[in-house]
Parts: C-alpha cells; sequence; structure tokens
C-alpha cells in the first residue's frame, strides 16, 4: 500500500490561489488521491510529487474540471503532463509554483 504524500506548503498556497474557496478542499483531495506516489510510473520522491501535482495545478487554471483532465493525463504518462504545463526543466516548477498570481 502507497502511504498518502502531504501537499507541501507551496503547493497548498497555489492552489488557494487557483481555486475558489468552496472548490479547495476538493482540488485538495483529487491532488492527494489522483496525483501523487500512485501514478505509474511515479516515484515516491516528494520533489518529483511536487513537481507533477504543480504541473496538474497550472493546467487547471482553478477549473475542478481542468485539474479532473490533468491528473487523468497523469494516470497516462506523468511526463506528458509535466511537459503540458511546460516544466521541461527540473526546477521550472519551482518558479512557477514562487510566482505569485496576479490578477
Amino acid at each position: 500500500m502507497v502511504s498518502e504524500i502531504a501537499l507541501t506548503p507551496r503547493l497548498a498556497t497555489k492552489l488557494a490561489e487557483l481555486f475558489a474557496t468552496d472548490e479547495q478542499q476538493i482540488a485538495h483531495q483529487l491532488l492527494l488521491s489522483e496525483c501523487g506516489p500512485r501514478i505509474p510510473g511515479g516515484f515516491a520522491d516528494p520533489m518529483w510529487i511536487e513537481r507533477v501535482r504543480a504541473a496538474a495545478l497550472k493546467i487547471s487554471s482553478g477549473s475542478l474540471d481542468k485539474l479532473a483532465e490533468a491528473t487523468a493525463l497523469g494516470q497516462i504518462d506523468w511526463r506528458d503532463l509535466v511537459m503540458a504545463a511546460d516544466f521541461s526543466s527540473l526546477n521550472a516548477h519551482e518558479v512557477w509554483l514562487d510566482d505569485p498570481i496576479s490578477e
């Protein structure tokens, strides 16, 4: 059995920036259950999981439907998810996570 790995603080912050208050818990649970160590061909490394989850968040643009589509893509091939988010370099997700969303 694979243990659940919590969202990092910066993932939680970005999730709160992207999603409406009433959708945040659903988005949080979706990332925990569908986008983490259970991804086929993935790794249990927390940095890898943060990168994949950040890719799903970026693609979602604050939409639960898009987040579900992104996590589904990650279930097929996590590399496609990371590339779709334009996270080709290993630290691209860190730059995106650390950049506040402006509206």
